[in-house]
């Protein structure tokens, strides 16, 4: 073999190389939307074991407490959040749940919640919204409600504290009816 053949072959060799890896280059590029937001979505507060109170113009309207809340531009998480409120009949209302995310006046519970009123009703849901100017929750999955003799139990709850309205799928259980007055 001669030099010329050589030395042809190692050129065409890393000729063909160089485009192999201008090629990859081209045609294999980072997707870069999943680093976007790294470093922008940092929180501005962390506060552990806080307690946080919501005054309006009713005396008290939100005393929430829990292990961990972090505050981030367009919304809030809590870890192990335990709250309570009175309704508008004066009812104590107390709510948990291991994680929440506050945007504005709606809260979500991805893991679960548990709702516990004064007069003795509990509703437990796998996960849910809970918009807090409407008092209405809507819950996605499995619910579990018991009040005095009522027992209840079904998917996807509606419920709508102003109203006392309660609206499911799937639902089993005993329902104790309102009793009538004039008797």
């Amino acid at each position: 073999m001669n030099f010329k053949n050589i030395s042809f072959s190692i050129y065409a060799f890393f000729i063909g190389l160089l485009l192999l890896s201008v090629g990859s280059i081209l045609f294999f590029e980072q997707d870069e939307s999943a680093y976007k937001d790294i470093g922008t979505n940092i929180p501005s507060i962390e506060i552990g074991d806080f307690k946080f109170f919501l005054l309006t113009t009713d005396p008290l309207s939100l005393v929430a407490n829990g292990s961990r809340i972090l505050r981030y531009n367009t919304y809030d998480e809590g870890y192990e959040v335990f709250a309570y409120q009175l309704d508008s009949q004066g009812r104590k209302e107390e709510y948990y749940a291991p994680y929440l995310k506050a945007i504005k006046d709606k809260y979500y519970a991805p893991q679960s919640i548990r709702f516990i009123r004064e007069d003795g009703l509990v509703l437990w849901s796998e996960k849910g919204v809970y918009d807090y100017q409407k008092r209405i929750f809507d819950g996605e999955g499995q619910f579990f409600l018991t009040q005095d003799e009522t027992d209840l139990q079904g998917l996807n709850i509606h419920f709508d504290q102003n109203k006392e309205y309660l609206q499911g799928e799937s639902l089993d259980g005993f329902i104790q009816l309102a009793e009538n007055p004039k008797q």
